[in-house]
């Protein structure tokens, strides 16, 4: 659950989809129809994809991720499809379903770290597509055998706002688990008016390890892509 400064942060860091991954994913779904983005974020993806005429509808459970998403929306002006945008977690899905095809860019399918909310998640995903329906899932490698933990230091601005992000990285290699300790600092003016504390894990997958976890989720036709922006899971609900 990704809080306000974060979010606001994020939006700042990573206002546009990458233009590798987004051509992959808009090459991948074309003439789909109705898409399914269940972890949308602030809609990088999401907005992109409808301005090139896709009809993508999305879920969050972060309610300023989902403000910073509508945001993007009315900026856009008019668009050929108004999606419709859930504030939910995948673990409780609950939408119309019916959807033609689904996709979960930039690993955020590994913030469901534990094992059992992973695979609820994909069922109640397999759940709002229709059968035989595309699913894409990227996801992040485990790290090899090197220094942990980490720590780096950004800052973003726009205007009088800056906002300067701490964050240290912890890896358990048994778990395969990234522990992120972010500390989110709002300066206006140059005077630190807010902070933020934030806790939050992602979990790594072996390319066999995440398709063990579709098959466990009843997806078939799993075939492990790897194009040039990283790792991506195909399989059909």
């Amino acid at each position: 659950m990704y809080g306000e400064i974060c979010a606001q942060f994020y939006d700042l860091d990573k206002p546009y989809a990458p233009a590798l991954a987004l051509e992959w994913y808009c090459e991948a779904l074309k003439g789909r129809g109705r898409v399914f983005e269940p972890m949308c974020g602030s809609g990088r993806f999401l907005v992109a994809m409808l301005k090139r005429g896709f009809e993508v509808d999305g879920a969050d459970p972060s309610t300023p991720m989902l403000q910073r998403c509508r945001d993007k929306l009315a900026a856009a002006g008019e668009l050929g499809y108004q999606p419709q945008l859930f504030e939910q977690s995948m673990q409780e899905l609950d939408t119309p379903g019916g959807y033609a095809a689904a996709f979960i860019p930039s690993g955020s399918f590994g913030l469901i770290f534990e094992p059992a909310a992973a695979q609820a998640a994909l069922t109640h995903l397999r759940s709002q597509l229709s059968s035989g329906a595309p699913v894409l899932i990227e996801f992040e490698l485990p790290h090899p055998e090197i220094n942990w933990p980490g720590e780096a230091v950004k800052t973003v601005t726009q205007g009088g706002t800056q906002i300067r992000l701490v964050s240290r990285v912890e890896y358990d290699f048994a778990s395969q688990l990234e522990t992120y300790h972010n500390v989110y600092e709002l300066k206006q003016s140059g005077t630190v008016v807010q902070t933020e504390d934030e806790t939050f894990k992602l979990r790594c997958y072996a390319p066999d390890e995440m398709r063990t976890e579709l098959e466990k989720a009843g997806c078939r036709d799993i075939v492990i892509d790897h194009p040039d922006f990283g790792w991506v899971a195909r399989a059909h609900a």
